[in-house]
């Protein structure tokens, strides 16, 4: 079994290969200085997940698709029975396309935990920039000991730390206007400005959004203008995005990796976010 180490900050993440020739599809990894372990695996590649120590474990577990960068989307769970809890979602569940379940070595989890970290997460992730695919959501907060409170969160900050270690990130990204540069649409009609950082483009709380033009019903390059309106009503129901007297208003800052899908969102139209934002092609230019 292949392994490889990352270090993060202070910690070293172990990775585990069951398979060399399938590294980009199935992984375990573990701070292993904690019990907390993860497993990464593509849809098509589950079965083999099933067959490793700890797999049937206890467990929270995320789904995401990674078919569009910019407008990602999870769907948060929890399971008595690991691994086994995804197959159900095969079939039910189409939008993703890889999994991140987590148990502990010694399977210390147990239901009021999970019940608890996937009430946790689901509310973290709401105020980031993921559209949540739960239906129905778990909302309400599960009746847990001021005694386990504590150890039940650093089970999650664990879980948060090693989920950013293979790129997924839920803060919510904070500015402090007098650090960061904005850039704001040449066309002055466009309440919205963005900002740059860690690579990203970032939308700024209270930035206005239009639906999409309704000639972008008609246009031949595919789904726009229905893509577009499900994008905003996903961020309205997952309350990122709020709607006041006709105007969309954004309620937290929320990051793209292009600056076109940005000013898509903005303007209501297919266009080049490069050049939608006064001076923002300096960036693309500069050696």
């Amino acid at each position: 079994m292949p392994r490889r180490e990352k270090t993060n900050i202070e910690k070293t993440i172990t990775y585990f290969y069951p398979d060399e020739k399938k590294a980009a599809y199935l992984k375990v990894f573990q701070d292993r200085t904690n019990q907390i372990k993860g497993f990464y695996f593509t849809k098509e590649h589950i079965k083999e997940i099933e067959k490793l120590d700890s797999s049937t474990n206890y467990a929270i577990y995320f789904l995401f698709d990674n078919s569009d960068l910019d407008n990602k989307k999870t769907y948060i769970g929890q399971s008595i029975n690991g691994v086994k809890r995804i197959f159900d979602h095969i079939n039910k569940k189409d939008f993703w396309s890889y999994c991140i379940l987590f148990v502990t070595d010694n399977n210390s989890f147990d239901k009021l935990t999970i019940d608890y970290m996937e009430y946790e997460f689901i509310k973290r992730f709401k105020k980031s920039s993921f559209t949540l695919m739960n239906k129905d959501p778990r909302t309400n907060e599960p009746n847990i000991s001021m005694y386990d409170k504590p150890n039940i969160l650093a089970y999650i900050n664990q879980i948060e730390f090693l989920l950013s270690a293979e790129g997924v990130s839920i803060d919510t990204i904070s500015t402090d206007q007098f650090n960061e540069r904005f850039y704001y649409p040449e066309n002055k009609n466009y309440r919205s400005c963005i900002f740059v950082k860690d690579g990203q483009f970032v939308l700024a709380k209270n930035s206005e959004l239009r639906r999409p033009v309704d000639s972008s019903k008609n246009w031949k390059t595919g789904n726009f203008f229905t893509r577009y309106n499900n994008m905003i009503d996903n961020y309205i129901e997952d309350g990122k995005v709020i709607e006041e007297n006709g105007v969309l208003r954004t309620v937290i800052n929320m990051s793209f990796d292009s600056p076109s899908r940005v000013a898509e969102l903005i303007s209501g139209q297919s266009t080049n976010g490069w050049l939608f934002f006064d001076d923002l092609n300096e960036l693309r230019t500069m050696d």
